[in-house]
């Protein structure tokens, strides 16, 4: 039997109960698929996966000491179970391209955000993104206009995808367990995406820096004669930020020279 501590500074929380570890590897057909598991820990989830014969899955585990489990596995589904021992935030997701994913993740709290706000600039690879995060972040994600979660993050996402909550999971789940609640949701990619990332953001952390404040503040630092085409475009600058549309926020930012 091997022996391992959960890591603070992994923020390592794994998943002990077997009938949420079932469900979640019941969510997709993962048959014939390619799935990619990020952090599969001791890989609780990774055998329910496996057992749904995916063509092949692709787990990307950073913490090194977790290989003694992950080879057993490793030995039982050999043809079709690949490990990268890699940080996930490094990994070149670029390498998958032209392929359709299955992503599925129990995602560290404190890299949750940085890991999805990643993954959309390959968005055109996935199928499909199930993911396990911390419940507030779950309703960052999922936020609608004028909620108190909506923001940056929000849009972002939105944008390239359309968002689900799935269930929630409580604390007692998981080995050791977080202080907080956590959720399961489904990230389903759009397609023929038709906007500038670049252009949006920029306006997004320009909109958002102070979120407290009207919209027309906020816009002061940007040109004057991008200003100019904002307020002709009839948007409302006594507005403030979390009361825009996603829409609204793709129009200004496509006056942005």
């Amino acid at each position: 039997m091997f022996s391992f501590h959960p890591k603070k500074k992994f923020g390592q929380n794994f998943l002990k109960n077997k009938d949420l570890l079932k469900k979640i590897s019941e969510l997709k057909d993962f048959e014939n698929k390619l799935v990619l598991e990020i952090g599969p820990g001791k890989g609780a989830l990774t055998e329910y996966l496996l057992k749904k014969q995916p063509e092949k899955l692709i787990a990307i585990e950073k913490d090194e000491e977790l290989k003694p489990f992950l080879l057993k596995i490793q030995k039982k589904y050999s043809i079709n179970f690949e490990i990268i021992f890699q940080d996930a935030l490094r990994y070149e997701y670029s390498k998958l391209k032209g392929k359709k994913i299955f992503l599925v993740a129990n995602l560290p709290y404190h890299i949750a955000t940085t890991l999805v706000i990643k993954w959309l600039k390959y968005i055109e690879n996935f199928e499909s993104i199930i993911i396990m995060v911390q419940r507030e972040v779950a309703e960052r994600l999922s936020a609608k206009v004028s909620t108190k979660f909506y923001g940056r993050t929000s849009i972002l996402v939105q944008l390239h995808s359309d968002v689900k909550k799935i269930f929630d999971v409580s604390p007692e789940n998981f080995h050791p367990q977080p202080k907080v609640n956590s959720s399961v949701i489904e990230l389903s990619p759009k397609s023929n995406l038709n906007f500038n990332y670049e252009k949006v953001d920029e306006l997004l952390k320009i909109c958002f820096a102070q979120r407290r404040k009207k919209l027309k503040n906020n816009l002061n630092k940007i040109s004057h004669s991008n200003l100019e085409k904002i307020i002709k475009s009839g948007i409302d600058l006594n507005l403030r930020p979390q009361d825009i549309s996603i829409e609204n926020y793709v129009m200004m930012s496509n006056l942005l020279i």
